[in-house]
């Protein structure tokens, strides 16, 4: 585990840029379905709303359009045992298999003031430094300071949809567990995982694991805007 002494120098330390992120415009509960824990044509890149293939033409010569899902909900196996995440939402990362709110809905939604009329809503999708050069610059730089390596990074929004219109709670209120899967590939002995958030502002803390399964993450955030970074570092 990373020493909290040690962490606090790395956030000195680290940049203090401001984060330049591109929410997801348009997603609404008529464009999100499905229960698959990955959607394939979205890495990198946030979807707006359903995708289209190329698709084929029928006998009269009309398209016939394909078109892309996005899964409305996650799981993962933690502890054991699966779980489902509490929100709904747009779960879009294909880095991470699953990617899981763990705090109840009710709880969520009370501690926020979310209004009856509306549900609280997460979305999720995968950043990179094309996208995302600010916070990935961050990101990188807080990772090399305590000798980690990231393994992948999604933007997260935690909000309320209401009569399809989405908007971001406040970043500063009751924390918010989410549970992470590690990518199988990324899975190895003698290395420990966190993760790296930087907000609004260029505020970058580590959360650390509070989990013992090695195939997860859990940590503790807020809703609101972030960008989250998976790291593996040398365990002590």
């Amino acid at each position: 585990m990373i020493k909290s002494k040690f962490v606090k120098k790395v956030l000195t330390a680290a940049l203090a840029l401001s984060l330049v992120m591109a929410p997801v415009v348009g997603v609404s509960a008529e464009t999100v379905s499905g229960n698959r824990p990955s959607v394939s044509g979205n890495t990198g890149a946030p979807a707006a709303e359903s995708g289209e293939s190329e698709g084929a033409s029928d006998e009269g010569g009309n398209r016939e359009e394909e078109v892309v899902e996005i899964p409305s909900t996650s799981m993962v196996r933690t502890g054991g045992e699966y779980r489902t995440t509490t929100l709904r939402g747009a779960y879009m990362s294909e880095t991470f298999e699953g990617t899981v709110v763990g705090t109840d809905k009710d709880t969520l939604a009370a501690a926020y003031g979310v209004a009856s009329s509306a549900q609280p809503y997460i979305r999720i999708y995968d950043i990179s430094e094309t996208n995302t050069p600010a916070a990935m610059t961050s990101i990188e730089a807080t990772a090399d300071a305590v000798g980690g390596t990231v393994i992948g990074a999604v933007n997260m929004e935690i909000g309320s949809l209401e009569n399809g219109e989405f908007t971001l709670l406040a970043q500063n209120g009751r924390e918010i567990t989410m549970i992470f899967s590690i990518p199988r590939n990324q899975v190895r002995e003698g290395y420990a995982y966190a993760m790296i958030s930087v907000r609004p502002g260029g505020t970058i803390e580590i959360l650390p694991d509070l989990d013992g399964d090695s195939a997860t993450v859990t940590f503790q955030t807020t809703a609101g805007l972030g960008a989250y970074a998976m790291i593996a570092y040398p365990a002590a």
